[in-house]
């Protein structure tokens, strides 16, 4: 991580969410407008905190009305759920596409995962701060720890027959999911420490201790 990665994030103040690309048909409008709460609501949580994301700051970064946003979601809580929902998937997705890239065995997938985790887009000012927000949340907001909760045994699942796959190339004799839940635990204290105080160590410091977890767990050399 740089010296300008290791600085406070740099959220940008609630602007309208500014359209890609036009949506012509009935069905990518409602699609586009929808995105655009959801996005307008993690622009404002990572701006203004839950207690701070109110409707109002949700229409504003959305560049939509508070009558508009009621035809797509019912509640505040709704959105909050689409918003969780939303950032764990883009971060899910970036990482996927990391580990697709990687054209080595499953051992090697698994240790370009943590790079991928404490990188961009993953790892972006945006994604660091409305987690923080929405983390808290989910200790206040049954809805929201209940998406929580789902969205997050998907992604022990994935993790966990990633570790399986490569205890199988290395001779590992493990318990996949055990490995799997340390690993999560690991990276996860991890993504929320550097996004707190990002003094205290960097991204590469991070990523080596992910990593060397694993190699220790795998008996990779």
């Amino acid at each position: 991580m740089t010296a300008a990665q290791q600085q406070e994030p740099n959220v940008p103040e609630i602007s309208p969410t500014r359209q890609a690309t036009r949506p012509r048909t009935h069905a990518e409008i409602n699609e586009f407008r929808r995105k655009s709460f959801v996005e307008g609501a993690l622009r404002s949580l990572a701006e203004k905190g839950v207690s701070g994301t109110t409707v109002s700051t949700i229409c504003k970064a959305a560049g939509s009305s508070r009558g508009l946003l009621g035809h797509y979601f019912q509640s505040k809580d709704d959105v909050m759920v689409a918003a969780l929902e939303h950032l764990f998937g883009g971060i899910s997705e970036s990482v996927q596409r990391a580990l697709d890239a990687c054209d080595g065995p499953a051992a090697d997938k698994l240790l370009s995962m943590p790079a991928a985790l404490f990188a961009a887009p993953a790892f972006s000012d945006l994604n660091r701060t409305a987690f923080l927000a929405l983390w808290h949340e989910t200790r206040f907001n049954p809805r929201v720890r209940a998406a929580n909760r789902q969205l997050y045994r998907g992604y022990i699942a994935r993790t966990e027959r990633l570790v399986a796959a490569a205890a199988a190339e290395t001779g590992a004799e493990i318990d996949a999911r055990q490995v799997a839940l340390g690993f999560i635990a690991l990276s996860d204290g991890l993504w929320l420490g550097l996004s707190i105080h990002d003094d205290v160590m960097t991204g590469e410091q991070a990523i080596g201790m992910c990593r060397d977890y694993l190699r220790r767990e795998l008996r990779i050399e």
